[in-house]
Order: C-alpha cells, then sequence, then structure tokens
C-alpha cells in the first residue's frame, strides 16, 4: 500500500496541485484510517521536520492526534535522561543548541499536534524562539547520529498520552514557580558545617535545585533573586548539582518533599518515563544511554577531593554530558580522606555530648571512652566501639 500511495500522491504533486498530509483528513470517511497512514507517510520527504513531528510520519501510523492534557505531564525543560539522549552536539563537544531541553519538551508537545508553535510554547512557559527549534528539528531530521531522534520524541509522547504522568507540572509550575523562598538559611548551613570545609555561598544554589525538581523549569525561570544573573554564576550552579554529597541531596530532597506535603500533593519530587527496553536498545540517537554506567561503576571510580570532570568520563569511557548527569543522579561522597576524618570527630562530638548531658557521665570517663560502657540507650553508641 505504500507503494502505491506513494506513486498517486507523486503524480498528484506532478500535476502542479499542492498536497500536504492535512489534505488527506479533509477526504472524509471516503479514505480509511489505514490508507490516509499511508498517504501522510508518502509525503515524508517533501515536509520539514515539524511538519513530520505534527503527522507522526517517523512511525509506521501518521496521524494527527494529541492529548490535550500533555502540556501538563510536561516539564517546562525535558526529563534530564532523555535530553542526555536526544541533544545533539558540535564536532568541538559544545551542545547544538543552547537550552535544548526546553526545545526538546517543545517538540514532545507539538508531536501530533495542529497547536500553534507560539501557542504550545505559552503552555510550557519556555520562551524558545522558532528559528533555534527550526534548526534543532533540522539536526534532528538530518544528521546520521539522530536517525530515530523523532521516533523517540513521538514515543514519549505517546507514553505520555497513554499512561499521563504522576506529576502535575502546570499546577506546580503555578504553585512554586513564582516563589522565592525554599529553603531556610540555618537548616542548610547546618548540615553544611557538618559535611563541608568550605560552606559559604551554597544556599543560594540549594534554593535553585529545589526550585528546579518541583516545577521541571530550567533555573533560567527562576523569580530575580534565584535566576543566575550571569553565564558564570550559572557554571557555577551547574557545577554544584554534579558536586552534592548524598547527604546534601538528601536534605534537599526531604526539603522539596515538604512543600509538596503541605499543598496536599501526593506526587513524587521528581520522576521520568521509562519506555520499554526493546524499543530504544537499538535506535540511533545523538546521546548516550543513561543506565550504560551504573551507579556502582560510578561510586567505584569517582575520586576524592578536587577532581576534573573530564578526567572521570575518559575513566568512565564516557562524555562529560553524561558524566555530570551521573553524579547529579546518583551522587558521591567525594570529600577527601582529610576532611572524612573531620566529618567523623564532628559526629562524634556530639555522641560525646550526648553521653554527658543525657547520659550523666563524667567529662573524664567521656574523654576515655574505652573505659568503659553505655547502659541501655538504644540511639547511643557504644563508647567502645569509637
Amino acid at each position: 500500500m505504500g507503494r502505491t500511495a506513494r506513486w498517486l500522491t507523486e503524480r498528484i504533486g506532478a500535476s502542479g496541485r499542492a498536497l500536504y498530509p492535512a489534505s488527506f483528513a479533509a477526504w472524509g470517511h471516503a479514505v480509511s484510517p489505514a490508507l490516509q497512514a499511508a498517504l501522510r507517510g508518502s509525503r515524508e520527504d517533501h515536509l520539514t521536520p515539524l511538519h513530520r513531528l505534527r503527522h507522526r510520519t517517523a512511525t509506521g501510523a501518521p496521524r494527527t492526534n494529541a492529548s490535550r492534557a500533555r502540556a501538563a505531564y510536561l516539564p517546562t525543560a525535558l526529563w534530564p535522561g532523555w535530553a542526555l539522549r536526544l541533544t545533539p552536539y558540535h564536532p568541538s563537544g559544545r551542545p547544538l543548541a543552547r537550552r535544548a531541553d526546553e526545545l526538546l519538551a517543545l517538540a514532545t508537545l507539538m508531536t501530533g499536534s495542529s497547536t500553534p508553535l507560539a501557542t504550545a510554547a505559552g503552555l510550557l512557559g519556555t520562551t524558545r524562539d522558532r528559528h533555534t527549534f527550526s534548526r534543532l528539528l533540522a539536526a534532528l531530521a538530518t544528521r546520521d547520529d539522530c536517525a530515530d531522534a523523532l521516533l523517540l520524541v513521538t514515543a514519549l509522547a505517546d507514553h505520555l498520552d497513554q499512561h499521563a504522568s504522576p506529576i502535575d507540572y502546570a499546577r506546580r509550575r503555578v504553585l512554586f514557580g513564582p516563589r522565592e523562598d525554599f529553603l531556610e538559611a540555618a537548616r542548610w548551613t547546618r548540615l553544611q558545617k557538618t559535611l563541608r570545609s568550605n560552606h559559604a555561598g551554597s544556599h543560594l544554589n540549594a534554593q535553585r535545585w529545589i526550585f528546579q525538581a518541583l516545577t521541571g523549569s530550567p533555573v533560567e525561570h527562576a523569580p530575580p533573586c534565584l535566576a543566575p544573573a550571569s553565564a558564570a554564576e550559572y557554571g557555577y550552579y551547574q557545577r554544584f548539582r554534579w558536586r552534592l554529597l548524598p547527604a546534601e541531596a538528601r536534605l534537599l530532597h526531604q526539603r522539596a518533599q515538604e512543600l509538596l506535603d503541605a499543598h496536599h500533593l501526593t506526587e513524587p519530587v521528581q520522576w521520568s518515563p521509562q519506555l520499554p527496553e526493546d524499543l530504544t536498545r537499538t535506535l540511533i540517537l545523538p546521546g548516550p544511554d543513561p543506565g550504560s554506567i551504573t551507579p556502582a561503576q560510578i561510586a567505584a571510580l569517582a575520586p576524592t577531593g578536587a577532581f576534573s570532570i573530564a578526567c572521570l568520563a575518559q575513566q568512565l569511557g564516557t562524555t562529560t554530558a553524561h558524566a555530570r548527569y551521573l553524579l547529579a543522579e546518583h551522587p558521591v561522597d567525594w570529600s577527601s580522606p582529610r576532611y572524612r576524618h573531620t566529618q567523623d570527630t564532628s559526629l562524634r562530638v556530639q555522641q560525646w555530648a550526648t553521653w554527658h548531658k543525657d547520659d550523666g557521665l563524667s567529662l573524664e570517663a567521656t574523654a576515655c571512652p574505652r573505659s568503659f560502657t553505655v547502659g541501655t540507650r538504644s540511639d547511643s553508641l557504644s563508647p567502645g566501639s569509637l
């Protein structure tokens, strides 16, 4: 049927008559859905990448249908794991488009939809322009390393239409988008003093992390008091994300959950759709598979103290973008051995204070913990174990 449909549409096009996939829908019930799909697919070589998305020609069943609820299920910036897989890069190693994750989310929303581009951008709260969007789509449609990119975008859109999302991003953008305060400075500083030798200047980045986790929006969309004011400040925030220590990540996640609970929202803090592995395993995509490196491999290779992300990426056999993503998703304790000893000491000081104040032990006994054992307190360590 496909060969016949192509012959028919080429004959009509050669006569000078304009023929677009949308024309087939106007033929009404006289044309079966299967024939309509074949006719739409036969015009794929004559379509712009945007129209290929609108008519889903990357699949075997071209059509125009999209759930109106999809905009609420999509973050402003595509989920980091999928953005990693779909973002094309220059030979120099730089992303082909700045803030490509927003453009990819917009492409997912436009799949199978006749919504005007400006309207779709407004639904997601993005400010990406048509020219930048068209350039990215052109790369996804023509580059050899992006052969299946439009197919994956369509698969993500279909997954949302069929299975929805546990997160209502549209509601979160309204609730948390204008918010300027997400975490008390004293609460963050207390943890920092325990974990880091230099704890100055990270509270603002911690608030940015919570904003991004809750809204699914880039940090540039935060209120002016939180949004990075320069490229350098944005770079510091990105470094903060992949340099997080596990205890810091737990506190940020806990605080984000507290904010959701305060609004009676029974949603996870973060979420990402999972597509069937047999669909994604063989696709030709510009970025690496996020799951190709396990958290255990990261923990085994992650160095301590100051380290180069490029060297870590080389050890992992992947790109620097992938290495940053892995550390942000699976924080590791990269503290230097010297400061890990300092952390242990700070924890012991707290325990010694507990023995002295709550257990009534003398300062002399507390100073020489190996000379006795604590009686019944279940939340105290045995002094003999220190």
